[in-house]
């Protein structure tokens, strides 16, 4: 959103910290889309002001800023506009993409590429202005805290180290095992790997329990002949899990798709959460009140 001259200068003088000055921004930006505007005016900032200084006055603010300039913070005038020139450059995320570590910590277990696809996933969070809708679901004199944003949490592997299964919108990878034309050892080294019990040696080669196998890939990866191999690599997509005092895990949207198909469930999920919420409510609670159902219908 553009911002006038004036408003921006009235906003970085400011004396906020720098999270609190985050959200300030998001409220101006907000009260600019409410004024039908996309443009910030000091008649946001003015909007705001009332707003921000309603428990603390803006006099009593800028007392303690000459106090702690008097004791000797001669630079702390120039350091809060600073600090809000630089929130003013840039865009503020109201979404958080949890990953875990298994790119960066070489683990063995990892399914899928993590770095790229939470470029990807950051990519299409901004494109449909998830930041927005969540600023726009809250009230006007309401504090945006970090377990508001909207939270897409990815794991490489079914053992789900970021929790995907209990976060709002969760992924793992996973990778569908089959048995090949090649000849089995009956070494037993896959149904040993296997914590799921899903792999059996029958007649000469192994059997696998699809209603057991959590797609891990470790029977494939410790199959010394090749007689089983990947058939097909992708996400699991969870919607609606929660963590905490009223912990739940979510329900499962795909137990195996490509990557558009993640793309799709991602961009119907935000668009459930723009059209169907009521108040503040995040896509847990949504899906708790109405379902699964309005993101399938927003993917067709």
């Amino acid at each position: 959103m553009e911002w006038d001259k004036e408003a921006a200068d009235e906003f970085v003088k400011i004396p906020m910290a720098k999270r609190a000055k985050e959200n300030t921004k998001v409220l101006v930006e907000k009260l600019a889309r409410k004024n039908h505007s996309d443009r910030v005016t000091l008649k946001e900032i003015a909007e705001t002001k009332k707003l921000i200084y309603k428990d603390v006055p803006e006099e009593k603010r800028q007392r303690d800023i000459e106090k702690r300039i008097a004791e000797g913070e001669k630079d702390l005038r120039q350091r809060i506009e600073e600090e809000g020139r630089e929130i003013l450059a840039r865009d503020i995320d109201l979404f958080n993409i949890e990953l875990c570590t298994g790119e960066t910590s070489s683990c063995r277990n990892r399914i899928i590429e993590l770095a790229a696809l939470k470029e990807a996933v950051a990519q299409k969070l901004r494109g449909c202005r998830v930041s927005e809708i969540v600023a726009d679901l809250h009230r006007d004199d309401e504090r945006i805290m970090p377990h508001h944003r909207f939270i897409v949490s990815i794991s490489g592997c079914p053992n789900g180290c970021t929790g995907p299964e209990a976060k709002p919108f969760g992924v793992h990878g996973v990778s569908r095992p089959m048995v090949t034309d090649v000849p089995c050892s009956e070494c037993f080294i896959c149904a040993d790997r296997c914590l799921r019990g899903a792999i059996i040696i029958k007649d000469g080669g192994p059997a696998i329990n699809r209603d057991l196998c959590d797609m891990c890939e470790n029977c494939v990866k410790g199959c010394t002949t090749g007689t089983l191999a990947s058939e097909k690599k992708g996400y699991r997509i969870m919607v609606g899990g929660m963590v905490g005092r009223f912990h739940q895990f979510g329900a499962e949207l795909f137990k195996i798709v490509d990557k558009d198909t993640l793309m799709a469930a991602l961009e119907a999920s935000i668009k459930t959460l723009r059209d169907e919420a009521r108040g503040y409510e995040n896509l847990t609670k949504i899906t708790n009140r109405v379902g699964v159902a309005p993101i399938f219908q927003r993917m067709r």
